[in-house]
C-alpha cells in the first residue's frame, strides 16, 4: 500500500508508472491484432485504461509540494521587492536560518529578521526564479530547492536556496531558509 509521501511523489511525476504501461499497451495491442487474438487486445486496452487513470489522477490531485511553491514564489518576489510586511507573513515565528549547508548552524528568527531587514534596503531592478522544486517530506512539511537570479545594479547574481515549509491553521509557512550558493560559492556569514 502507499503511503502519503509516496502517493504524492507518484502524483507529482506520474511517468514512471504510466509511460511503462502505456508501453506494454501498444505491445499488447500490436501483438493482439498481428496475431488475432483477445486476450492480449483486453489486456492491451486495461494497460491503456490504467496509465490514462494514473495521468488523470496525477493532473487533479495537488500534492503538498505543489501548494506550497507558490508561497515560496511569493516570498522572493517579497524579498526581492523589500516588501518586509508581505514576507513576516509568511514566515512562521519560529522560523531559522542557515547558511551554507545543512550541518551549519541554525539561527534564530531574530538574526533572519535583522537579514531580511538588510537585503530590503538594496533595491533589485529585476529578479526571476531560474529552478524550483518541492519535495514532499509529510503531508503537512514540504522541502522546496530554488535558484533565483536577481540584478543588481546591472550585476546579475545567481544564488541558491533551501527552504522548508510546514502547513498549519495560517496555511503554508517557512520554518528554514538554507543559503546554499551564491555566484556558485558560499555565501557570506551576513549580508553586508
Amino acid at each position: 500500500m502507499l503511503d502519503m509521501v509516496e502517493f504524492d511523489a507518484l502524483m507529482a511525476n506520474p511517468y514512471p508508472l504510466a509511460a511503462p504501461l502505456l508501453l506494454l499497451a501498444i505491445g499488447l495491442l500490436g501483438y493482439a491484432l498481428r496475431e488475432g487474438y483477445s486476450r492480449p487486445r483486453h489486456a492491451g486496452v486495461a494497460c491503456l485504461g490504467l496509465a490514462s487513470g494514473v495521468w488523470c489522477a496525477a493532473m487533479l490531485v495537488e500534492t503538498p509540494a505543489e501548494q506550497a511553491i507558490p508561497v515560496v514564489e511569493a516570498l522572493v518576489a517579497n524579498v526581492c521587492q523589500g516588501e518586509i510586511e508581505g514576507v513576516h507573513r509568511l514566515l512562521h515565528p519560529e522560523a531559522g536560518w542557515a547558511i551554507g549547508d545543512a550541518q551549519s548552524p541554525r539561527q534564530d528568527f531574530a538574526v533572519l529578521n535583522r537579514q531580511l531587514s538588510r537585503a530590503a534596503r538594496y533595491s533589485f531592478s529585476s529578479w526571476s526564479i531560474l529552478a524550483i522544486n518541492g519535495t514532499t517530506i509529510r503531508s503537512d512539511q514540504v522541502q522546496v530547492e530554488l535558484k533565483v537570479r536577481v540584478v543588481d545594479g546591472g550585476r546579475p547574481m545567481a544564488s541558491t536556496w533551501r527552504l522548508e515549509l510546514r502547513k498549519d491553521a495560517m496555511g503554508w509557512r517557512v520554518t528554514d531558509v538554507l543559503w546554499r550558493t551564491l555566484l556558485g560559492q558560499t555565501p557570506p556569514s551576513r549580508i553586508p
